[in-house]
């Protein structure tokens, strides 16, 4: 049988194989490349920042220096994070915590159910409206949550509560710099192992 009378969905299915074969298995959606400005409130706290991420790389540009620091790159891959204190010209090494993580999936962690709501346009983007209820520290919360339907990125999420909520605007999904996530050049490490310091 030539490879062109082949089903369709059998030459799909050989695409996909000759995909994982050659390694070039499609990323995932957890691991998008974009730029966006997001914006955490809690309560009367107000959290906005720059954000850019590269897969399991992503920088934090403060609009008012959090803990110190101006700017906050985390790498997943090396498993801690570096809190810049530009003012001073120095660097915290600290390990991540899951305030660092950035959680841009469709679902939610400790997800129990996602009820579909409707469809909504969102900062220009064309969205899903979930509502979401989730187990979170021994007891059930529900949220609301617009993900765009092309990336399946969730651009705004809704404590149903009204005491939380994330959003990002002026998205934009390109590719990033590796250079973004590097620790910059002549910063002075603010807390130095014990053998630099002897």
């Amino acid at each position: 049988m030539e490879p062109r009378e082949l089903p369709l969905s059998i030459r799909l299915l050989l695409i996909w194989l000759l995909s994982i074969a050659t390694g070039s298995v499609p990323e995932l959606a957890t691991a998008l490349d974009f730029s966006a400005d997001q914006i955490v409130k809690n309560g009367e706290s107000v959290v906005t920042a720059h954000v850019n991420a590269k897969g399991d790389r992503w920088r934090f540009e403060y609009a008012q220096p959090q803990r110190g620091a101006s700017i906050m790159i985390v790498r997943m891959d090396k498993q801690h994070s570096w809190l810049i204190l530009s003012k001073r010209r120095q660097y915290l090494e600290v390990p991540i915590v899951a305030d660092h993580i950035l959680m841009v999936t469709e679902n939610m962690d400790g997800e129990v159910s996602h009820g579909f709501v409707g469809d909504e346009t969102l900062n220009g983007y064309p969205t899903e409206l979930f509502e979401v209820m989730v187990a979170e520290q021994g007891e059930t919360r529900q949220y609301y949550r617009w993900v765009t339907k092309t990336e399946q990125f969730p651009l705004k999420t809704v404590r149903k509560q009204g005491t939380w909520s994330e959003e990002f605007r002026r998205v934009i999904f390109t590719q990033q710099s590796l250079f973004l996530f590097e620790l910059p050049r002549r910063l002075d490490n603010a807390n130095p192992s014990a053998d630099t310091q002897q």
